[in-house]
């Protein structure tokens, strides 16, 4: 009997809001699962050795020991597993989270960007298996991207690639969450969704989510929009037309760059990806350019769900 049958891998992925840990087998049994909110900074680092801990304590009951920790962070992760940049996790730059948690653990920990992670989900039993070179974007709070090269997670030379968000669009346009201005991410992720809506708003384009709101339209979230949109207000409707195109410009930039055969689209708002499809397809064909000389591009949502990072984290222990 293989040794890898004793053993199972745990995987943590650590979102700006929420925590979610699995634990499951070589093959992909799930043995047990914990979501619980994120912490801030160094707090971080604590909890994810506790969440493994009461991990650790359901695996035992299936008399299997574990053999790796796989982290998956929102932020920019060099090869130490150091975590350089994280603009949607509080006081979290900078810190050492290998080095932190592989001194109060019992086993080897690896840790990378989470939506490397989430690619390496999709690669083995979902949107990407079989896929040679595509691209996995996420639109949720902000913006995360893997590239996946020769049918591998492409990290570049310093562990930080994928890091499509970041990318700058309007260079005098809206503040994003990292201190820049004109990010992509501050346009077409969930938080760029409702900036866009509050900027209607306060033009009085947004008519029957601002009498919603009572005309606080800091408290305009996203899924008002979604929500609106799919009864037919046509004012909602032109917030998502406009969202759609900014989620194309990207898309298009990364394609220029990529000449990816498949681009994979995660993260929260692809719920609502029925409302999205079509018009990100249309601009995205309309600025990619040579669109209609080249092989069709194909765009299609993920297949993992939420699960994604922390299924990617346990194959980070699997891969090594």
């Amino acid at each position: 009997m293989e040794l890898a049958e004793h053993q199972a891998l745990i995987g943590i992925d650590i979102g700006g809001t929420k925590t979610l840990a699995i634990a499951r087998t070589h093959t992909g049994e799930i043995l047990g699962k914990i979501l619980e909110p994120t912490h801030e900074g160094i707090d971080i680092a604590s909890h994810t050795v506790d969440v493994y801990n009461s991990l650790k304590e359901q695996v035992t009951q299936f008399d299997l020991d574990v053999s790796s920790l796989g982290i998956g962070i929102a932020g920019l992760v060099n090869v130490s597993g150091g975590l350089h940049r994280a603009p949607n996790l509080v006081n979290a730059d900078g810190l050492q989270i290998q080095q932190l948690v592989e001194s109060k653990v019992e086993v080897p920990v690896h840790v990378d960007n989470d939506v490397n992670c989430a690619a390496l989900a999709e690669i083995e039993n979902g949107a990407a298996m079989g896929a040679q070179n595509a691209l996995l974007v996420t639109l949720g709070t902000g913006i995360g991207g893997a590239l996946i090269v020769d049918g591998g997670v492409y990290r570049g030379a310093f562990g930080m690639a994928g890091e499509p968000g970041h990318m700058v669009v309007d260079p005098d346009g809206a503040m994003c969450a990292c201190g820049m201005n004109g990010c992509w991410e501050a346009y077409a992720s969930a938080t760029g969704l409702r900036n866009l809506a509050i900027r209607r708003a306060e033009s009085g384009r947004l008519e029957e989510i601002s009498k919603a709101v009572r005309g606080k339209f800091e408290e305009i979230k996203s899924e008002d929009v979604t929500r609106a949109a799919k009864k037919g207000d046509a004012q909602s409707v032109a917030v998502i037309d406009e969202f759609a195109r900014w989620v194309a410009v990207g898309l298009a930039n990364c394609a220029a760059l990529l000449d990816p055969e498949l681009i994979i689209v995660g993260g929260g708002l692809v719920t609502e990806w029925d409302l999205f499809e079509q018009k990100i397809r249309a601009s995205f064909d309309e600025l990619l350019v040579a669109s209609d000389q080249r092989s069709l591009i194909s765009i299609k949502p993920a297949e993992n769900g939420e699960a994604a990072g922390a299924i990617g984290a346990c194959l980070l222990g699997r891969a090594q």
